[in-house]
């Protein structure tokens, strides 16, 4: 299994620049009742352990979520929405990585994930501001499940970073149930994209 992490931003306060992958610390002020609510709402994630198939892509792709989201209750955090139209660049990159056979956040005609995030309209040029960043990862057999791509994704420290930033509001998962032939010596596998973001408006 592999999974490799990407963040950029245009942020009120440091517009233009790329920032690297750290967590931020800020107050909670959300109340235990709503937390303890939510995690409740999350606590079994149905098809955590299947291995994606071309049957069953939409549901690995709401257990991922439910992962996530699970990861971010349990460390105080809000649950991320599903926004279409990440999810869209998501899956659009998945596909295309399987399709190339390469494993990597810009594609081979040089798009960025904020170049597929704007492609998908989630960035349309009205916003002030946002922040966005991806998560890759690729696994055979039993590492191609949600729950095992979650669990690399968490034991590493940018990808940790991205799932629990509590700054993003929005996310998309893309699985495609092919891994990258050029990396998987003909094992069955799967391709998993996540792409989070935040917009700031006036």
């Amino acid at each position: 299994m592999r999974c490799l992490s990407k963040r950029d931003s245009r942020g009120r306060r440091a517009a233009g620049r790329r920032r690297r992958q750290r967590a931020r610390h800020p107050v909670d002020s959300r109340s235990p009742v709503h937390r303890t609510r939510a995690a409740a709402n999350i606590s079994t994630c149905t098809d955590a352990d299947l291995i994606p198939n071309e049957e069953d892509v939409a549901r690995v792709r709401t257990a991922t979520l439910c992962l996530i989201n699970r990861e971010r209750v349990d460390d105080g955090e809000a649950p991320l929405a599903l926004d279409a139209q990440l999810e869209q660049a998501a899956q659009g990159h998945s596909d295309e990585m399987v399709a190339a056979g390469y494993f990597e956040h810009v594609g081979p005609h040089g798009d960025r994930p904020v170049d597929r995030m704007r492609a998908a309209g989630y960035l349309n040029g009205s916003e002030v501001g946002y922040e966005v960043a991806e998560d890759i990862a690729w696994g055979t057999l039993w590492l191609a499940t949600p729950r095992s791509i979650v669990a690399a994704w968490m034991a590493s420290p940018g990808h940790r970073a991205n799932i629990l930033d509590p700054g993003f509001r929005s996310t998309g998962v893309g699985v495609s149930p092919h891994a990258p032939v050029s990396l998987a010596d003909g094992q069955a596998g799967a391709t998993y994209t996540q792409d989070f973001g935040a917009i700031f408006t006036r």
